[in-house]
């Protein structure tokens, strides 16, 4: 397909089509393919409509069945579908409805996501595990994950020397910043003195924004000395990169945490800076087929494996930097992401 020659709309995730899963994602690939493209309208009728979740789900079904020929791309990256059912889960079509993002009534918000999948002409998602969920209710489905380069810019880690101290790095939404609560004993065990940055947003919301919660009332419960720092698209990266380790805590009880894509780890290997992680399956078949061995298990294996960084030679620490860099020339290159993009594309 020459998407040039057709009438394209899309449903950014933020107003200003600028938050990251727009940029890194479908506004990346329109910009680098020269697409002109739309926001949906959908009193409108165009060629191709790319629908992101979060979107107003019973418009656009309304507006498939109305307009079959108009191609549908539905983007779903986290595994929505596989969610334990909870309070919010469970009540999410009418919490949603009451608060005027969605124009129809969905008793059972999952049946709805059921629909737009099974109507759309393409979906996209960012696990082999999504996409086999997935193909039961279609069978158009992409695995597409972020592109980060523009984010991260000229601010790569290049120096693998480490201080008196070691400096380690979480950063990811705020609502995730209580993952960092399940390395309290790991953090009390820790033989060698080490600081810990902390870059996220002052608030996390809750229940699509019904509840608000200070990040520093989560952040009160871990037990170690750390510096918060607001995340900025301006200083995030430079900030990452000039620590030593980052590090990923998953809860292994949550069904939709360890289900994500390899995006975070995949960001932080970007920025240059090597990583230690839960052993989520993602990261875990990122890191084997990279030859690094930085997934942990238990308590003491995350004890030991920063302990061991410590006490590496700065050679040893290029030497996991050069293996995460080769992964990505030969899996996650600008080049091959663009390559799933006009897949996705062509094949409608």
């Amino acid at each position: 397909m020459n998407v040039s020659e057709v009438k394209i709309a899309y449903v950014p995730y933020g107003d200003n089509f600028d938050t990251p899963a727009d940029r890194r994602r479908f506004i990346f690939y329109a910009s680098e393919r020269k697409i002109e493209f739309e926001r949906a309208d959908s009193k409108c009728i165009y060629d191709i409509v790319y629908l992101t979740y979060g979107c107003d789900l019973g418009v656009w079904i309304d507006y498939k069945r109305r307009n079959p020929s108009v191609k549908i791309i539905f983007e779903l990256i986290d595994s929505y579908l596989l969610q334990r059912p909870n309070i919010l889960t469970l009540l999410k079509g009418p919490i949603r409805y009451i608060l005027g993002y969605e124009s129809k009534f969905f008793l059972n918000y999952k049946s709805a996501l059921h629909e737009v999948i099974s109507l759309s002409d393409a979906v996209v998602c960012s696990t082999e595990l999504q996409k086999n969920d997935l193909l039961y209710l279609n069978k158009n489905i992409h695995v597409s994950l972020d592109y980060f380069g523009k984010d991260i810019s000229l601010n790569k880690k290049n120096n693998y020397k480490v201080g008196e101290k070691i400096k380690l790095v979480w950063e990811g939404q705020p609502y995730w910043a209580k993952n960092l609560l399940l390395l309290n004993d790991i953090f009390k065990n820790l033989e060698y003195d080490f600081e810990i940055k902390i870059l996220t947003d002052r608030t996390a919301n809750y229940y699509l924004g019904l509840r608000k919660l200070e990040v520093s009332k989560i952040l009160s419960k871990l037990k170690c000395q750390y510096e918060f720092i607001e995340w900025n698209r301006e200083t995030f990266v430079s900030l990452i990169s000039d620590c030593d380790l980052a590090l990923i805590p998953i809860d292994p009880s949550d069904s939709f945490s360890i289900n994500k894509p390899e995006n975070k780890l995949l960001f932080f290997w970007e920025v240059g800076i090597p990583v230690l992680t839960s052993d989520i399956p993602a990261y875990k078949r990122v890191m084997d087929m990279a030859g690094i061995d930085w997934y942990c298990t238990s308590e003491l294996e995350w004890c030991k494996k920063i302990e061991n960084f410590f006490k590496s030679d700065e050679n040893l620490r290029k030497e996991i930097s050069s293996k995460a860099s080769s992964y990505l020339d030969k899996f996650h290159s600008k080049d091959l992401i663009l390559a799933k993009w006009d897949l996705i594309f062509n094949s409608l």
